[in-house]
């Protein structure tokens, strides 16, 4: 009895095991999809958050030169840093939208800026609602 008992179970054990295969691999490349989009629409919205407090009102000092100089460069800095915040802003919308399939947070995405008290907020969603996937 024996004999054929080995054999027959590990048929069972290779049927069942590539049975599962396909969607036990799916299920993970889903979790890590998931853990991804998270981890990108929190990077962004951080560096959306970051870019809000740019450099402003450089020294003449840093600068040298006369005020003309010591002007145009903080202008530049400005201008600068008007455009790094407007793309993060976009950056951190276009996140967040592409993270809807796992999880909305509680926000308006179609306005051109997110508050700062809205982004600590979707921060503090985005953080609780990863950390809830990671134990599922």
């Amino acid at each position: 009895m024996s004999v054929w008992l080995a054999p027959v179970l590990g048929l069972v054990g290779a049927f069942v095991g590539a049975s599962l295969a396909p969607w036990l691999t799916a299920h993970l490349g889903w979790r890590r999809t998931r853990r991804e989009a998270f981890n990108v629409a929190i990077s962004a919205l951080r560096v959306a958050q970051v870019s809000r407090h740019f450099a402003n009102g450089v020294p003449a000092h840093y600068v040298g030169g006369d005020a003309a100089t010591v002007e145009a460069f903080n202008q530049r800095l400005r201008e600068r840093g008007i455009d790094r915040f407007a793309d993060s802003m976009h950056e951190a919308k276009v996140a967040l939208a592409a993270l809807e399939p796992f999880c909305r947070v509680s926000g308006h995405l179609d306005r051109w800026e997110i508050t700062e008290s809205d982004a600590v907020r979707m921060l503090a969603e985005l953080m609780r609602e990863r950390g809830r996937y990671r134990s599922a």
